[in-house]
């Protein structure tokens, strides 16, 4: 008789120490998951995107751009024609580069924005953040071009660059 109840009395500080033990992890998970989360996270930039678009189009892409033909080559390191050739086939293609509606109503990126930064990353060998001043886009949506074109183009070509 008196193993049983010495073994109920272990089982039932085990239990308890399990317990503890679960509690004093979740606790820890959650101040982690908090601090973590106010540290990394900024609050969004509100951008213009529509605006920014009609700018970028104003200065290089429309009929009597603010920059000619030289400047843009300068910029680009390629002809407005063909610029315009690249970014239209990638829109026509890859979603990606489609200028579409966020979940919560918010009108993204045109695929001559995202190819902007793309095209003078790859022309310039410049950080992702070099073009938000101008762009009015996040690193992070540089990169995701970057990238994106980059798989495009690759696909488009067979992999044969």
């Amino acid at each position: 008789m008196s193993y049983d109840s010495s073994s109920s009395s272990s089982d039932s500080v085990l239990d308890d120490m399990i317990i503890a033990i679960t509690q004093e992890t979740i606790n820890y998970l959650r101040e982690k998951a908090q601090s973590s989360t106010s540290r990394t996270r900024q609050p969004a930039l509100e951008r213009d995107r529509l605006g920014d678009h009609e700018r970028l189009m104003e200065d290089y892409v429309c009929e009597n751009p603010l920059y000619d033909d030289v400047q843009f080559r300068r910029r680009f390191r390629m002809s407005r024609r063909l610029f315009l050739k690249i970014s239209n086939d990638l829109a026509s293609e890859f979603p990606f580069f489609t200028q579409r509606e966020s979940a919560n109503h918010k009108v993204g990126f045109s695929g001559v924005q995202k190819c902007t930064p793309a095209i003078r990353q790859l022309a310039y060998d410049t950080a992702s953040d070099a073009w938000n001043e101008y762009l009015r886009m996040s690193s992070r949506m540089c990169r995701d071009s970057l990238e994106n074109f980059c798989e495009c183009v690759i696909f488009c070509t067979g992999g044969d660059i």
